[in-house]
Protein backbone atom coordinates (compact mmCIF):
# COMPACT_ATOMS: atom_id res chain seq x y z
CA UNK A 1 0.00 0.00 0.00
CA UNK A 2 1.77 3.55 -0.67
CA UNK A 3 0.77 6.29 1.44
CA UNK A 4 1.18 9.05 -1.24
CA UNK A 5 2.49 9.93 -4.99
CA UNK A 6 6.58 10.24 -4.34
CA UNK A 7 6.82 12.53 -7.31
CA UNK A 8 5.55 15.97 -6.15
CA UNK A 9 6.21 18.05 -9.10
CA UNK A 10 7.80 17.79 -12.41
CA UNK A 11 11.17 20.47 -11.75
CA UNK A 12 12.01 21.09 -15.91
CA UNK A 13 13.06 19.61 -18.48
CA UNK A 14 16.79 19.81 -19.89
CA UNK A 15 18.33 20.15 -23.19
CA UNK A 16 22.03 19.98 -23.33
CA UNK A 17 23.17 22.08 -25.51
CA UNK A 18 26.68 22.90 -28.19
CA UNK A 19 26.71 26.81 -27.04
CA UNK A 20 24.68 28.44 -24.28
CA UNK A 21 24.61 31.92 -26.13
CA UNK A 22 23.20 30.52 -28.96
CA UNK A 23 20.76 28.93 -27.45
CA UNK A 24 19.26 31.53 -24.90
CA UNK A 25 18.96 33.76 -27.93
CA UNK A 26 17.00 31.23 -29.51
CA UNK A 27 14.89 30.24 -26.31
CA UNK A 28 14.55 34.06 -25.29
CA UNK A 29 14.81 36.16 -27.63
CA UNK A 30 13.26 34.31 -30.76
CA UNK A 31 10.84 32.02 -28.60
CA UNK A 32 9.85 34.48 -25.73
CA UNK A 33 10.90 32.66 -22.47
CA UNK A 34 12.46 34.46 -19.97
CA UNK A 35 16.06 33.93 -18.39
CA UNK A 36 15.17 32.95 -14.89
CA UNK A 37 18.81 32.08 -13.72
CA UNK A 38 22.11 31.50 -14.87
CA UNK A 39 24.53 29.02 -13.04
CA UNK A 40 28.01 26.71 -13.14
CA UNK A 41 28.48 23.30 -11.82
CA UNK A 42 32.17 22.51 -11.44
CA UNK A 43 33.60 19.12 -12.22
CA UNK A 44 32.77 17.65 -9.14
CA UNK A 45 29.36 18.14 -9.10
CA UNK A 46 29.21 17.66 -12.50
CA UNK A 47 30.51 14.05 -12.02
CA UNK A 48 28.49 13.27 -8.89
CA UNK A 49 25.23 14.42 -10.64
CA UNK A 50 25.40 13.79 -14.07
CA UNK A 51 27.93 10.73 -13.86
CA UNK A 52 30.23 12.51 -16.54
CA UNK A 53 33.96 12.82 -15.56
CA UNK A 54 36.06 15.78 -16.93
CA UNK A 55 33.52 18.60 -17.86
CA UNK A 56 32.01 21.04 -15.97
CA UNK A 57 28.37 22.59 -16.71
CA UNK A 58 27.56 26.26 -17.72
CA UNK A 59 23.47 26.02 -17.78
CA UNK A 60 20.77 28.23 -17.73
CA UNK A 61 16.71 27.93 -16.60
CA UNK A 62 14.37 29.76 -19.27
CA UNK A 63 10.71 29.46 -17.82
CA UNK A 64 7.32 30.03 -20.09
CA UNK A 65 4.41 30.43 -17.68
CA UNK A 66 5.23 27.53 -15.30
CA UNK A 67 7.14 25.24 -17.59
CA UNK A 68 11.01 25.11 -17.09
CA UNK A 69 13.57 23.98 -19.64
CA UNK A 70 17.40 24.04 -18.39
CA UNK A 71 20.05 24.57 -21.07
CA UNK A 72 23.23 22.99 -20.32
CA UNK A 73 26.42 23.41 -22.10
CA UNK A 74 29.23 20.98 -20.82
CA UNK A 75 32.61 22.44 -21.14
CA UNK A 76 34.92 20.80 -22.90
CA UNK A 77 32.56 18.45 -24.81
CA UNK A 78 32.14 15.47 -23.96
CA UNK A 79 31.50 13.41 -26.78
CA UNK A 80 30.10 9.83 -25.91
CA UNK A 81 27.95 7.61 -28.31
CA UNK A 82 25.67 6.41 -25.77
CA UNK A 83 22.04 7.45 -26.42
CA UNK A 84 22.03 8.37 -22.91
CA UNK A 85 24.85 10.39 -22.57
CA UNK A 86 23.57 13.58 -20.43
CA UNK A 87 26.56 15.45 -22.82
CA UNK A 88 25.54 14.34 -25.78
CA UNK A 89 24.37 17.44 -27.36
CA UNK A 90 20.57 17.23 -27.98
CA UNK A 91 20.37 14.66 -24.98
CA UNK A 92 17.04 15.41 -23.05
CA UNK A 93 16.14 14.37 -19.55
CA UNK A 94 13.03 15.43 -17.27
CA UNK A 95 13.34 16.50 -13.70
CA UNK A 96 11.08 15.50 -10.81
CA UNK A 97 11.22 16.83 -7.70
CA UNK A 98 10.87 13.87 -4.95
CA UNK A 99 10.05 13.49 -1.61
CA UNK A 100 12.16 10.17 -0.73
CA UNK A 101 15.08 9.87 -2.90
CA UNK A 102 15.80 6.47 -1.84
CA UNK A 103 12.20 5.41 -2.55
CA UNK A 104 11.52 7.39 -6.18
CA UNK A 105 15.48 5.48 -7.16
CA UNK A 106 13.94 2.09 -5.73
CA UNK A 107 11.02 2.44 -7.76
CA UNK A 108 12.78 3.20 -10.77
CA UNK A 109 15.05 -0.19 -10.75
CA UNK A 110 12.26 -2.17 -10.49
CA UNK A 111 11.32 -0.85 -13.76
CA UNK A 112 15.21 -1.33 -15.54
CA UNK A 113 16.71 2.54 -14.56
CA UNK A 114 19.74 2.36 -12.99
CA UNK A 115 21.46 5.53 -11.05
CA UNK A 116 24.95 6.71 -13.25
CA UNK A 117 26.33 8.13 -10.15
CA UNK A 118 26.05 8.49 -6.26
CA UNK A 119 22.95 11.04 -4.99
CA UNK A 120 25.24 14.44 -4.90
CA UNK A 121 24.69 16.52 -1.77
CA UNK A 122 24.36 20.88 -2.92
CA UNK A 123 26.15 22.36 -0.16
CA UNK A 124 25.80 25.92 -1.56
CA UNK A 125 23.54 28.44 -3.45
CA UNK A 126 19.82 27.95 -3.72
CA UNK A 127 19.56 24.24 -3.70
CA UNK A 128 22.17 23.93 -1.13
CA UNK A 129 20.89 20.35 1.33
CA UNK A 130 19.60 19.12 -2.03
CA UNK A 131 20.36 15.51 -3.32
CA UNK A 132 20.62 14.96 -6.80
CA UNK A 133 21.30 12.51 -9.12
CA UNK A 134 20.44 10.89 -12.99
CA UNK A 135 18.79 7.61 -13.70
CA UNK A 136 19.40 5.91 -17.14
CA UNK A 137 16.85 3.98 -18.70
CA UNK A 138 17.24 0.41 -20.16
CA UNK A 139 16.66 1.16 -23.46
CA UNK A 140 17.88 4.80 -23.18
CA UNK A 141 16.52 7.83 -21.57
CA UNK A 142 17.38 10.08 -18.35
CA UNK A 143 15.59 11.20 -15.00
CA UNK A 144 16.84 13.79 -13.14
CA UNK A 145 15.52 13.12 -9.39
CA UNK A 146 16.24 16.18 -7.00
CA UNK A 147 14.92 15.77 -3.25
CA UNK A 148 14.94 19.25 -1.25
CA UNK A 149 15.65 19.30 2.38
CA UNK A 150 12.80 18.58 4.56
CA UNK A 151 11.61 20.09 7.39
CA UNK A 152 12.03 16.41 9.11
CA UNK A 153 15.72 16.97 8.13
CA UNK A 154 16.15 20.05 9.58
CA UNK A 155 14.95 19.10 12.79
CA UNK A 156 17.77 15.97 12.92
Amino acid sequence: MHRSRPVTDVAHAGLTVPDLEDALAMWCDGLGFTLERSFTLDETVTRGTTGVQGSTIRAATVTLGAHRIELLQYSPPHPRTGASDPARTGAVHIALVVDDLEEVVGVCGRHGWRAVGSPHLMSTGSRAGTRITYLEGPRGGLIELIAPPSTRDETH
